[in-house]
């Protein structure tokens, strides 16, 4: 299962080809976090990739992986969530990449969605 794009009029929309698994990479540097996202992306019958930092993430992709979606961390050491969004998409990586943080200070989250987070 993956996704494929549909073109409206306003913007393009993300379906769902049923033929191909949807591959997700999770990246976060807390063990617990991520063994929790994992058991619930696997319950979903998706492909899980997992990076402990945003650098991680970037290497992947640098190296030939791609993913239909990304569950990125906002603080995580070496490369932040920010930083590897703003780097995946100058790489031209058109994943949808989807922000969790516990944060709850609307500047920080301002800020991760200024990144060009999908959601």
């Amino acid at each position: 299962m993956g996704f494929g794009n549909v073109t409206s009029t306003s913007k393009t929309i993300k379906t769902i080809d049923t033929e191909k698994k949807i591959s997700v990479l999770i990246v976060e540097d807390d063990l617990l976090i991520q063994k929790t996202h994992k058991v619930i992306m696997t319950k979903f019958g998706t492909q899980v990739q997992l990076a402990a930092n945003g650098k991680e993430a970037v290497d992947l992709f640098l190296s030939g992986s791609s993913f239909d979606l990304i569950l990125t961390d906002l603080e995580m050491p070496i490369m932040d969530g920010i930083e590897a969004t703003k780097q995946l998409r100058s790489m031209g990586v058109t994943s949808m990449i989807v922000g969790v943080t516990s944060r709850n200070q609307d500047s920080e989250i301002q800020a991760f969605m200024k990144s060009s987070l999908n959601a």
